[in-house]
């Protein structure tokens, strides 16, 4: 009883965030009783407004407390939350919208699971004392299977729908409307696009009669005329039609803008609403005017339903991805593949969480990455995701489906771009025949010039290459390369900022990741030139796929990442964090982290490059014994572990209780040592200095809201972490459940470690980050250094060795100048490296646009609800 009270106490004390993010962790420890609580109550919270009864948040909330309900078994109360949940997100969004899909999905899941379990052959809904059955939600479920991408199954229960719905005089037109939408969706997704114009054509006419039956139409009549003439200029352009698309889906525009100004809509819900759909037309234009080569006015439109949809929906919603995809693909067909990479990243990430790896708009997401890769330089990188996009678009779509054309013109100039000149061929072959059955003469003909033009191309290199089908190029090793396929290691080592080379453990916490955010800004702020990236502590590749994704999401797709040592573990140190950002496991080529050492310091000036370890240093010792001819080329030496100075030997000695020195104390020594002996400064950052200079973790929320993925995956890694490290402090020293914690490491010393502010009714809500990677990675720069940390100096053999962060008679000495100067310059640097990633997505429009959209919502224009002829489906003049 006590318990509960204290649980229910907690809950009043927390807001909606905390509530879902203690539920996500308890669920993620499959503690379902507990997410269940703290679910309910922060939908009690939000439901406490008579405005957000019904809001999307509420829906969020419905769908997660289904999942939770199915996993503990129980059924039927799980699809009444689904249904719930799916009514709510229907009206907000849409039938269509892909967050009623991810519901509809769990909705089918659940059927299939009771199907199994009773032994039947088709799918039925268990009757509770409610009396729901499986026909009051068919059409949602038929709608949101198109979405999923069951097409079969979907066709199957609409046209069911839609056969005893014709039969029944008394149906329910709204519910018929739908269904005849959702057909017509599904041919054109299906390339039938006669069929999907009747389709359109007959829910256009019942749209309207619907609407002249009521005396006072209301603005969701009016939607619906616009969305099934939006839908018939989408099956224009996907038939080829694209002036008569345009100028239909401008008019649709305008259209949804009176209705805004007819209905004078004040409610923050309907406003919503239209603004979705607003979104929706944008995005329909960019498409179309992309598809007429319009590339810049396509980014145009695509931002504008960027804009809109992050106003009125989570940055991590499938919609908001679908915008970022397209602003990727148009900056990437601007030979803007730099800028396109993050927009792109976060595309793919967002759509594998939503809908699985087997949908078709993943497969749209890994084709635009695979076309980023390859505009970059790095088409080795991109075909594995063009392979597994077409190997999934065979899957969903009928055989010779004409959206494979646009996929295998990609992977021809991926195989050609790495000299398979015979697959190129064949890819673009294919592509050519595919249109030829899918359209006819006059149709989409300046598709099949493109096929037609890079067949040209292809057999113009084969006969300069004298017909060697079998010419292969350099491997690029996931990095960028020049017109000869190599790197130019002196010409990048030369570049502006001091040259580093950086070696990481990333990914056994949060530190390494945000060390890396901050190169990110200093390479942009010409302070830093990252020469390479080497990834040491086993497992090394799957640390080499989180760093090279990590990379290219900040916009650092020209850093190459080496696989380095184990790093002196004798058993692997897991990979604790960053689940969602590992799209790609198994997509990358690396090369020895060794060999891109020795070929940057190799192509440097002498006493250049700065080596910074934030690491164990065995991958520094093995350059110091296997290439001693290149040690001349360093500069200096920044390491992160802790180091003392021996008055009875006058060396500097390091420190082996720290962490990355006890990794491989042996290294360690060496390497102190050898920088001695040969004269190489080193600085030395210990824990003591990061101790000193302590960050707020609520600045991790702030930083969720740069609208880049992985702030929003630091903040989730970092709670999971600490709340799993809550867990076992708190249990008893001799518990096998506190794993390696040592017994020091108590409730108390967590408390006392992360600084958790007296009288705060959680630790979550006032513990503190210690950024040691962070700190180590500004001692590369000099401005910082002279700025920020008063390091002690020692002097040996005439040269300087550093150490920030020391103990004094006992008593802790960060070295730091001044904490709030520095934090500042830390909180900065955290926002810049985000933001800039992704800033070509919000960069402003060009004035002529922004000029245009001004005319539109200026205007004082009645709803034309004629200018689509019945019979023929054309746009009037």
């Amino acid at each position: 009883m006590m318990q509960s009270l204290i649980r229910d106490f907690a809950s009043l004390t927390q807001s909606i965030p905390d509530l879902i993010k203690n539920g996500d962790t308890a669920f993620g420890e499959e503690k379902y009783d507990d997410a269940l609580n703290h679910y309910l109550a922060a939908l009690k919270k939000e439901r406490r407004s008579p405005v957000n009864t019904a809001s999307i948040q509420s829906a969020a909330l419905l769908h997660k407390i289904g999942i939770v309900l199915a996993k503990t078994g129980d059924s039927f109360a799980a699809m009444n939350s689904f249904e719930e949940a799916l009514k709510i997100r229907q009206d907000k969004l849409g039938p269509g919208s892909e967050d009623a899909a991810e519901t509809t999905a769990q909705m089918t899941k659940v059927l299939d699971e009771i199907r199994i379990q009773n032994g039947v052959g088709q799918r039925q809904f268990v009757k509770g004392d409610k009396g729901v059955s499986i026909e009051n939600v068919s059409v949602n479920v038929g709608t949101n299977l198109l979405e999923w991408g069951d097409y079969k199954e979907a066709e199957r229960i609409l046209m069911e729908f839609l056969q005893v719905a014709n039969e029944n005089k008394d149906s329910n037109d709204a519910e018929k409307l739908k269904a005849l939408s959702a057909m017509a969706q599904l041919y054109r997704a299906q390339g039938k696009y006669e069929e999907a114009k009747k389709m359109y054509l007959e829910a256009l006419k019942m749209a309207r009669k619907m609407a002249a039956d009521s005396q006072n139409p209301s603005i969701n009549e009016d939607i619906s005329i616009i969305n099934c003439i939006a839908g018939y200029g989408e099956i224009l352009r996907k038939a080829g039609d694209l002036w008569q698309a345009k100028a239909l889906h401008k008019k649709v525009r305008n259209m949804l803008l009176a209705a805004k100004q007819k209905h004078k809509v004040d409610d923050e819900d309907a406003t919503q609403e239209i603004e979705l759909h607003l979104a929706v037309s944008h995005t329909h234009l960019g498409c179309t005017v992309f598809a007429l080569k319009k590339y810049d006015e396509a980014l145009s439109e695509h931002q504008s339903a960027l804009e809109i949809r992050l106003k009125c929906l989570e940055f991590t919603d499938a919609l908001v991805s679908e915008s970022f995809n397209y602003c990727a693909e148009a900056l990437c067909s601007m030979q803007r593949g730099s800028e396109a990479l993050p927009l792109s990243l976060h595309a793919v990430m967002v759509r594998k969480n939503e809908f699985g790896v087997n949908h078709p708009s993943y497969a749209h997401a890994i084709c635009i990455l695979s076309m980023c890769y390859h505009n970059l330089g790095r088409s080795r990188d991109g075909l594995p995701l063009i392979e597994s996009c077409l190997r999934i678009c065979d899957k969903s779509f009928p055989p010779n489906h004409a959206n494979n054309i646009p996929n295998l013109l990609v992977k021809g100039d991926i195989l050609l771009d790495i000299g398979e000149l015979e697959n190129a061929l064949a890819s673009y072959h294919r592509a050519q025949a595919i249109h030829k059955l899918n359209f006819s003469a006059g149709q989409k003909d300046c598709q099949l010039e493109e096929c037609q033009q890079k067949i040209d191309a292809a057999m113009a290199v084969m006969i300069k290459r004298g017909n060697n089908l079998r010419y292969q190029m350099p491997s690029s090793h996931s990095v960028p390369r020049n017109l000869s396929g190599t790197i130019n290691e002196k010409q990048q080592s030369q570049g502006v900022g001091t040259p580093v080379i950086v070696i990481t453990d990333v990914g056994r916490d949060i530190d390494d990741a945000v060390a890396l955010v901050i190169l990110a800004s200093l390479k942009r702020m010409y302070m830093i030139n990252p020469l390479a990236v080497i990834v040491t502590l086993d497992p090394v590749k799957e640390r080499a796929c989180l760093a090279r994704l990590l990379l290219d999401s900040l916009g650092l797709h020209d850093v190459p990442v080496g696989i380095g040592t184990d790093g002196g573990s004798r058993a692997r140190v897991e990979l604790h964090c960053f689940d969602g950002v590992c799209a790609c496991q198994n997509l990358f080529q690396f090369e020895k982290g060794s060999d891109l050492m020795s070929r940057f310091l190799g192509g440097a000036e002498l006493k250049s490059v700065k080596l910074l370890c934030m690491a164990n240093l065995k991958d520094v010792s093995h350059i110091f014994d296997t290439h001693r001819e290149l040690l001349d080329k360093i500069n200096e030496i920044v390491m992160m572990g802790g180091a003392h100075y021996s008055d009875e030997t006058q060396q500097l000695i390091p420190d082996e209780d720290a962490y990355n020195n006890h990794c491989d104390v042996n290294a360690a020594r060496r390497v102190y040592d050898q920088c001695q002996q040969l004269q190489i400064p080193t600085t030395t950052i210990s824990r003591h200095a990061a101790y000193g200079c302590p960050l707020a973790a609520s600045f991790l929320d702030d930083l969720a809201k740069t609208h880049h993925l992985l702030a929003v995956e630091i903040r989730n890694a970092n709670f999971k972490a600490m709340n799993k490290l809550w867990y076992k402090a708190n249990l008893p020293s001799d518990d096998p459940g506190r794993e390696k914690l040592p017994p020091r490491c108590d409730k108390d010393w967590f408390l006392k470690h992360f600084q958790v502010s007296e009288g705060a009714a959680s630790w979550q809500e006032s513990y503190m980050l210690h950024l040691y990677d962070a700190m180590t990675l500004l001692h590369c720069v000099e401005a910082y250094r002279e700025v920020h940390f008063r390091p002690k100096c020692y002097n040996v053999g005439g040269t300087v060795h550093r150490v920030s962060g020391v103990l004094q008679d006992g008593v802790e000495c960060s070295g730091v100048a001044d904490k709030d100067n520095l934090l500042t310059e830390i909180r900065m640097l955290l926002r810049q490296g985000f933001k800039s990633a992704m800033e070509p997505a919000f960069e402003v429009r060009r004035s002529n646009n922004v000029a245009i959209i001004n005319d539109h919502l200026n205007m004082d224009e009645k709803i034309d609800l004629d200018h689509i002829d019945e019979e023929e489906g054309e746009v009037e003049p």
